[in-house]
């Protein structure tokens, strides 16, 4: 068992893990706000026909200037069309097939329309104002890679496409046990010394935006054997993982190490040399894994997002993680810490300059200092004073977690 490793290692150690998301089809109409499976390609151009940017006539542009004789018409959808006459115009609407023949559409309100016949009064271009089939794009093209999140324009995409059926990744179930006799539920009383379990809440927020199923495990008091027996359960259930919240550090009620035991998993590593966030185990049982985190909120979220988040897009089988960057930060840093200390944080930009600004609250259980927190940053641990402008290492979290 490795002990007290660094964040990356711990974050490479459980990427590197065996796990792959599953694969379903549903309806396009709850294909929103899924993964996308499987890469799409144009079975067809688009537009798939040239057709006309507004309402107007066709002909054709050696035939202008001059009157035109007004022969048929073409409407969006149309299901038969004739060629062009020479020597003739045909009415066009917005959306509307370019005839055969025809190689020029002009607006209507730059002809003049006598009888059944048009007056076009300049000289027109060949190929003016018609827009050509696959302009958009061309048929074989990927359109949309698998690992993408589907939203309103992919749907749209998707729909262009004439997909009934999207193949997307099963959200993957995720048993979410609560640990600690000190823990009451929102609406609950709460004792006079305890605390209300917001680290549920908040990180299975987190979860449900990468696309997890919250299978809630309830909350247990500090006994070994009821926690060891709630995690055995959650191994033999439909759950794809299991996580936990505290029961992870040293004290004499952290038992996570003790039931990983009791329950002969391999345990891949305890504790991160990180601040806040160090207090993780990761271990696995029959391929399942199972995280034990802290049972400070803050310093949950912070394992969640930096050394769980690679391992946990795999199960989803989204591509998208967060983004390193090296920013100078915008205040003071005095602290000095042996560890590595991770700064929950946004960006702000000064005279042209992106600059990593703290939040305020820094303390293991202020969830609070997550709210506009769109940047981790990354002070390496012996370090002492930093001044303002100090270049530092930044993680950038993708947007559905910010």
């Amino acid at each position: 068992m490795l002990k007290l490793i660094p964040w990356e290692q711990a974050a490479m150690l459980l990427e590197s893990q065996p796990l792959s998301a599953k694969k379903e089809t549903v309806p396009l109409e709850e294909a929103e706000d899924r993964i996308l499976a499987e890469e799409i390609r144009a079975a067809f151009p688009m537009p798939p026909f040239d057709k006309s940017p507004f309402d107007g006539f066709a002909f054709r542009a050696e035939d202008a200037p001059g009157e035109l004789t007004i022969h048929g018409e073409s409407a969006a959808g149309c299901r038969c069309l004739e060629p062009l006459l020479p020597g003739t115009a045909m009415r066009i609407f917005t959306g509307a097939p370019v005839p055969e023949g025809a190689n020029a559409v002009l607006k209507a309100e730059d002809t003049e329309v006598k009888g059944g016949s048009v007056f076009i009064p300049t000289v027109v271009r060949p190929d003016s104002n018609i827009i050509r089939i696959g302009e958009e794009y061309p048929s074989g093209i990927t359109l949309l890679k698998a690992g993408r999140r589907i939203g309103p324009a992919e749907m749209g995409i998707l729909a262009s496409q004439g997909l009934a059926a999207i193949p997307v990744f099963q959200k993957p179930k995720v048993l979410f046990l609560s640990t600690g006799t000190e823990l009451s539920l929102p609406g609950e009383e709460r004792s006079r010394y305890g605390i209300y379990n917001s680290s549920f809440y908040s990180l299975s927020g987190y979860l449900h935006r990468m696309g997890f199923t919250i299978l809630s495990g309830g909350t247990v008091p500090d006994d070994l054997d009821l926690i060891t027996a709630k995690i055995r359960e959650g191994l033999q259930s439909e759950a794809d993982l299991v996580i936990t919240t505290g029961g992870a550090s040293v004290g004499d009620y952290d038992f996570a190490v003790r039931a990983a035991e009791t329950l002969g998993m391999e345990i891949l590593f305890w504790k991160v040399n990180v601040k806040p966030g160090g207090a993780l185990m990761a271990a696995k049982a029959g391929g399942k894994p199972v995280f034990s985190l802290s049972g400070n909120p803050a310093a949950a979220i912070m394992s969640l997002l930096t050394v769980l988040q690679p391992c946990l897009r795999k199960l989803t089988g989204e591509n998208t993680w967060n983004k390193e960057l090296l920013l100078p930060i915008k205040k003071d840093m005095p602290k000095f810490s042996t560890a590595v200390r991770m700064l929950r944080g946004h960006g702000t930009v000064q005279d042209g300059v992106l600059y990593f600004e703290e939040n305020e609250g820094r303390g293991n259980g202020v969830i609070s200092s997550y709210s506009d927190c769109s940047m981790i940053g990354i002070v390496e641990g012996g370090q002492g004073h930093l001044p303002a402008g100090t270049k530092i290492r930044v993680l950038r979290l993708p947007r559905d977690l910010c």
